[in-house]
């Protein structure tokens, strides 16, 4: 009779033994897929984050004038102003010609002239707008600046709002992709939106 009692003991006991590792078995295993969904949630949503933050964000280059000549970086649609105030102007520094409104552009850049730099470049332009169209001794576009020809530095001196950076970007332009059809087409160079095309479309010339 007791033999029997210990079998029965001993049976009971080896079932409860594999009760005990199958629920410890089930229990793991939800463990393991309830992790791995969360690292999953984790690996995903950050790595959107930094990419549309990353969109918004362009690089200037700020240099003459100013105390922290160097790249910066903004945000789009930040304007010109912006970028200066963050370079810090000197007390030399002539901001009244710089379209200071004007949105950014990325990889551009931001040249700041001192104190009577430009004032030979305003005489020349000025004197060439006033010059008499009907006039017998000058030619039909007589005082401009052909945008085909002219290199870089001619460029840069003669038309206003056109520093050193720009006027070699729309010598590269014309390298790159043939001579300009119209001047209209100056505006597709990187750097002359509308505002800076009204400016300078009296004193250039494709012809």
């Amino acid at each position: 009779m007791d033999n029997i009692d210990k079998r029965y003991l001993m049976g009971g006991f080896l079932i409860l033994l594999v009760m005990v590792f199958m629920a410890g078995f089930k229990y793991a295993e939800f463990r393991y897929r309830d992790s791995s969904e969360k690292l999953e949630l984790i690996e995903v949503n950050p790595a959107e984050k930094p990419e549309h933050l990353e969109d918004n964000l362009i690089q200037v280059y700020v240099c003459g004038e100013v105390k922290k000549p160097g790249v910066y970086q903004l945000k789009e649609n930040d304007r010109v102003y912006q970028a200066v105030e963050m370079a810090g102007p000197e007390d030399k520094a002539d901001l009244r010609l710089i379209d200071m409104a004007r949105p950014l552009v990325d990889g551009e850049t931001i040249v700041v002239p001192g104190e009577g730099e430009l004032t030979a470049e305003m005489a020349g332009v000025q004197g060439a707008s006033q010059l008499p169209v009907s006039s017998p001794a000058s030619p039909v576009g007589s005082g401009k600046v052909n945008i085909n020809k002219a290199p870089a530095s001619e460029l840069a001196d003669r038309l206003n709002g056109i520093g050193p950076a720009l006027s070699q970007r729309i010598v590269d332009y014309r390298e790159s992709n043939g001579a300009f059809q119209k001047i209209e087409d100056i505006k597709n160079v990187s750097g002359i939106g509308e505002k800076k095309f009204e400016a300078i479309k009296d004193h250039i010339t494709v012809r």
